[in-house]
């Protein structure tokens, strides 16, 4: 009976380890997963700018080196004038206010106008004798060209068009005072715009050290040339041959316009009308497929022997 126990016991153990032999094995463990898939997507200019473009060096204050920096009021207050003299001729996609607050502010503020002129007249002729006007013509294109950038306009017209109001509703006595923080106020967009432009420029260089092995780029395009430094302030009254102090003698001498490869300025499409006679430059925009940078120089202003002509407003925009 035993021997026969001791049978049935090996037959069921042999039969447990065939039916183990003929289970199914368990699945392998899930293969790890593959790392996150890393955008390589490559950085653009902001605001359609092209690439490539040039911006100028930043100064020691921090802020990128323009033709308004360290200006006296009356050139403050000029270049004002000359700020919304381009929005009057660009941001009539944005409505007529731009161009109705030019023609406004040019008759309200006619005589302060002329004065703030005639100072910077005066400034250019102390300090650069017969070469003031030279000197001044290439200040004008600089400014214009400045406030024109086609990727900022749509971020300077509602600045244009608040700046415009508040010199509508400051009293003339006082817009010397006033100026510098006005043309702080229209220049911000251009500072705001350079910088974003220098941060593209960064993620550019970054990009590339990552991914673009097999791609060429110019990641790092020759800063702007410095821009005209204006003259300080005359004395009222100055005439040739009177000494100056130092503060109206006139600074390092201006670099030449740097080439912007062939572009020319064009005139502003919108513009109906002929440019405004006179002291300033007619509104020139830069061609939107080239670089910025400081156009060829330009004559903006009348001959020695031509008689000063006022200001002239901009037309309604249904004549």
């Amino acid at each position: 009976m035993s021997a026969t126990r001791r049978f049935l016991g090996r037959i069921s153990l042999v039969s447990l380890v065939a039916i183990a032999a003929c289970s199914t094995p368990p699945p392998p463990p899930p293969p790890t997963p593959p790392p996150p898939v890393v955008p390589t997507i490559r950085p653009t200019p902001p605001d359609n700018a092209v690439e490539g473009m040039s911006i100028p060096e930043k100064g020691a204050d921090g802020k990128y080196l323009t033709a308004n920096r360290g200006v006296t009021a009356n050139t403050a207050l000029w270049h004002v004038r000359m700020a919304l003299n381009v929005a009057a001729l660009n941001c009539d996609k944005y409505g007529p206010t731009a161009r109705t607050q030019y023609n406004q502010i040019l008759s309200v503020h006619r005589d302060m106008l002329d004065s703030a002129n005639d100072a910077v007249d005066r400034n250019y002729t102390a300090a650069y004798g017969s070469s003031a006007v030279g000197m001044r013509e290439r200040l004008n294109t600089v400014v214009y060209n400045f406030f024109a950038l086609p990727p900022v306009i749509k971020h300077f017209c509602p600045v244009a068009v608040t700046v415009g109001a508040k010199l509508l509703s400051t009293p003339s006595s006082q817009m010397l005072v006033m100026a510098p923080e006005w043309l702080a106020e229209l220049e911000k967009p251009f500072q705001d715009f350079y910088e974003a432009y220098a941060d593209y420029l960064r993620r550019l260089a970054e990009w590339q050290s990552r991914f673009g092995a097999t791609v060429t780029l110019r990641l790092s395009p020759a800063p702007l040339p410095p821009p005209p430094v204006p003259p300080g302030e005359a004395p009222v009254g100055w005439k040739p041959g009177m000494a100056l102090p130092p503060s109206s003698l006139p600074p390092a001498p201006m670099p030449a316009p740097a080439a912007s490869g062939g572009a020319t300025v064009q005139p502003v499409p919108s513009a109906s009308a002929p440019a405004p006679a006179g002291p300033p430059a007619p509104a020139q925009a830069v061609p939107g497929d080239t670089p910025f940078g400081p156009p060829p120089v330009t004559r903006t202003l009348p001959g020695n022997g031509a008689p000063t002509l006022s200001v002239q407003p901009l037309p309604a925009g249904n004549e």
